[in-house]
Order: structure tokens, then C-alpha cells, then sequence
């Protein structure tokens, strides 16, 4: 076991003004499969105590050890639950999270690994290889962003700062310079969207991360609204996912297989099915949005529009133009 990852799995085990022997500890360890020897958990032991005030020892015999009360260190509390949601959670969040807060938690996660990896003598611990979240569609590969222009972007959004962007138009392919007043992220699938307004500008826009060519930090405060919500940004359409802050009430010719589908996982809360020349309609009220009109067009032949005409026409258009490249 790496001496790094060791000491932290032993500084894990320390409670606040709870006493734990070396011995005890050494048990813990092989425990979870590391065969440590007693003296090398005493001289951990007394290594980390210099190295954090915070780690303390008594007069008793044999020595119990404990992390001060009055410490404002938070430690890992390392046990099966804790090392499978860590190890989760390095999987999960790895893009969610902002590449500096990722590289603090690599030691826990590390750690949660080794725990795992180590824990023979219970199942539980082979939790992460039973259980995967597998996103519908046609997988894509993410686009490949340096680092360099990550960490900037990140910084500058949890830092509240100005940043510098050269950026890729998609149209014409021509990079621009600008000053952009960063206000939040949204990560969709495979791509990510930086939030913000052009410098002098009060209207909030997206860019694909993608095509933001180079990023250079600043220490001009960004101006944001302090009551601005990317998920309220997000409801209201911002990501051109919502056409109508409106419900949209639609009816749907389909098939008895979709029926099936819709029994199980509903359309809406309000959804009704009603027996249509051998088949069935469904009625449903629904986001008017962009999701709404890829369901339709991937299950074309499962589901029809009825209602409204002005979907049924978009549809028909859509699916039209779609044929005339086949032709």
C-alpha cells in the first residue's frame, strides 16, 4: 500500500475526543486487507502528529490517539458506505465538478478505491460494477478541450471574474475576441455550455465549450445578477429546450406497442388512452418543447399527431424534408 494513501486511510480512522489504539487501528487495516505491521502504525501515527496539531495522543497504556474537539479539520469517515459513494462519485461528477475541487478530492477517492478494492469479506463492496447510469440515444464522444481552458472557465465561474475568450463561430469559422461576464454552466450529455453576457451587454448567452479557442483569466468582477438560476434559465427555455413557458395538450395516434410503453413509463400525470379504429390515441399535456419533438420523430412509426394542427404540420414538414435527402 502506497505510504501516501496509507497514512490517510489511518488519519481516517482518528475520532474527535474519541480514543483509538495503533493495535486497533493495525486491526482495521488488515481488515481491509492491508497486512501493516504494528510499528509502522505507530511511527505513521507519531509522523502525523507532527505534521497536524490537530492529531493528538494521551498518557494512557497502550496510547490512544484522536482528533482534537476543538479542530476545524473534517476528516473522511472511511467505511464500506463511504468508500462505494466516493468511488460513485468520482464517476459521476468527474465533469460536473471544476477541475482544482476534482484534484483535492483524488486522495479520498483514491483511497475509497483501495478500501474497495481490498474489502474481501463483503459484497456490498462490488456495488460500483453492479450499477451503471446509461444515457438513451446515440452515444457521442465529448469534445476534446484543454485543460488549460477548463481550469480558466471553471475559475472564473466560482470565482465571479471576467474571462477573455477567443471563440470558433460555427458558421463562418472565424475566431473572436471578447470579454464575457461568466454567470453559470450546463452540462448536456456529451457537450457543456458556459452562461454569461457579452461585456456591455444585458441579455445572457450560451457558448459551446467546444469552440471557445483559448480562455485567459482576469481580475475584473463580473457583473451577474444576483438572482440569477441556471436551472430557472434552463425552465424558461433558455437553452432552446422549452418553444412555451405554456403546458402543451397533445393527442397522438399509436400503436398497442407504444401503448405498452406509455402504460409503464406515462407521458404526464393527466395522460388518457382511448381505442382508435383498432388502435389507440393518447391524450397528454406536456412541455412544449425541443425533446418533445425528437420523442415524436423517433417513434414516427408508433405515433402520429392528431393535435394541435400546428405540431401536426411542423411534424409532417420536418419528416417531409427528411425524405427529399433520401430521394
Amino acid at each position: 500500500m502506497d505510504s501516501g494513501l496509507r497514512k490517510l486511510s489511518i488519519l481516517a480512522k482518528l475520532r474527535r475526543n474519541t480514543r483509538i489504539t495503533a493495535t486497533q487501528i493495525q486491526q482495521a487495516l488488515q481488515d481491509e486487507g492491508d497486512n501493516i505491521s504494528l510499528r509502522t502504525v505507530q511511527r505513521d501515527l507519531i509522523e502525523l502528529a507532527g505534521r497536524f496539531s490537530e492529531v493528538c495522543s494521551d498518557d494512557s497504556k497502550p496510547i490512544g490517539w484522536y482528533i482534537n474537539n476543538s479542530s476545524p479539520i473534517s476528516l473522511l469517515n472511511l467505511d464500506l458506505t463511504t468508500s462505494i459513494t466516493f468511488a460513485m462519485a468520482d464517476h459521476h461528477l468527474a465533469g460536473l465538478l471544476p477541475p482544482t475541487m476534482h484534484d483535492r478530492l483524488k486522495p479520498f477517492f483514491l483511497t475509497a478505491k483501495h478500501y474497495l478494492k481490498h474489502t474481501t469479506n463483503n459484497v456490498e463492496r462490488l456495488w460500483p460494477k453492479k450499477i451503471a447510469v446509461h444515457g438513451k440515444g446515440m452515444p457521442l464522444h465529448p469534445s476534446q478541450i484543454s485543460e488549460h481552458v477548463i481550469n480558466t472557465i471553471y475559475t472564473a465561474v466560482l470565482t465571479e471574474k471576467c474571462v477573455k475568450l477567443t471563440y470558433s463561430s460555427l458558421t463562418t469559422g472565424k475566431t473572436n475576441n471578447f470579454m464575457f461576464h461568466p454567470c453559470g454552466i450546463v452540462v448536456r450529455g456529451e457537450r457543456s455550455y458556459l452562461l454569461g453576457k457579452y461585456d456591455g451587454y444585458d441579455d445572457i448567452r450560451t457558448l459551446y465549450f467546444s469552440r471557445i479557442v483559448d480562455a485567459e483569466a482576469s481580475i475584473t468582477p463580473a457583473i451577474i445578477d444576483q438572482n440569477f438560476s441556471v436551472n430557472t434559465f434552463i425552465d424558461n427555455g433558455g437553452m432552446g429546450v422549452i418553444r412555451n413557458v405554456s403546458k402543451l395538450e397533445i393527442k397522438l395516434w399509436i400503436t398497442e406497442t407504444l401503448k405498452l410503453i406509455l402504460e409503464e413509463t406515462p407521458l404526464s400525470h393527466d395522460q388518457k388512452f382511448e381505442p382508435l379504429d383498432g388502435y389507440f390515441s393518447v391524450i397528454a399535456t406536456v412541455d412544449d418543447s425541443d425533446e418533445l419533438r425528437h420523442w415524436i420523430l423517433s417513434m414516427c412509426n408508433h405515433a402520429t399527431v392528431m393535435e394541435p394542427m400546428s405540431l401536426r404540420a411542423e411534424i409532417k414538414a420536418t419528416l417531409l424534408d427528411s425524405i427529399s435527402y433520401y430521394e
